[in-house]
């Protein structure tokens, strides 16, 4: 609605949160606050404590996004992420378009021929997945198994019927739910790469 009413030239998501945390805590003026000599750009501690907090508050910020929140150059913005945080770039223009990204384990209904048509038909991007590690999909170590636990030993008579209580168990998931799970995603990306990819006995990633 901002960049529809004031084109490119608005404050980005991040500013805008952050004149509103500053008016709600009794700021009354727009001015820039005044500063003593030239305000430093290097990859200071100061520097690098800001880029991780609003990195923090929102992990889909950009490069430019912090430049021009920040006032750092880009080169410092760059070296902060990859060199203090070890934080490196990835598919933000999914981010950025809100588009979905689909992550499975490879099984052959996934791999389906009408599966890889209705993706591409629809432009979803598929995260490349190693052979014979079903835990890695979230689908399989989070949401599967909750399925699993309410409507096992249940019998249905139509798709529809498995369709609604599968919708039914859906609606129970939270916010937390989600997040603990993106969460132990990440952890499971990490597990996979110390291992190089190698089997475990058990589950590894917790």
């Amino acid at each position: 609605m901002l960049k529809q009413a004031f084109g490119e030239n608005r404050l980005g998501q991040t500013q805008t949160y952050n004149w509103y945390k500053r008016f709600k805590n009794g700021r009354t003026l727009t001015d820039d606050d005044d500063c003593s000599g030239r305000p430093s750009t290097g990859k200071t501690p100061e520097n690098v404590a800001k880029v991780r907090d609003l990195i923090l508050q929102d992990c889909r910020l950009t490069i430019q996004d912090l430049y021009n929140t920040l006032g750092l150059s880009y080169g410092t913005c760059q070296r902060v992420l990859s060199e203090e945080l070890n934080m490196r770039r990835i598919v933000a223009k999914f981010w950025r378009t809100n588009n979905w990204v689909l992550h499975h384990d490879n099984a052959r209904p996934h791999t389906a021929y009408i599966v890889q048509e209705f993706l591409a038909k629809n432009k979803m991007a598929v995260i490349p997945h190693p052979p014979h590690l079903p835990d890695l999909a979230p689908c399989d170590f989070f949401l599967f198994p909750k399925m699993k636990i309410k409507l096992k030993g249940r019998r249905f008579d139509t798709v529809e019927e498995i369709q609604a209580e599968t919708q039914t168990v859906l609606n129970t998931l939270t916010k937390k739910d989600f997040q603990d799970a993106f969460e132990k995603w990440q952890k499971r990306w990490d597990w996979c790469m110390r291992s190089q990819g190698d089997y475990f006995e058990g589950d590894g990633a917790e």
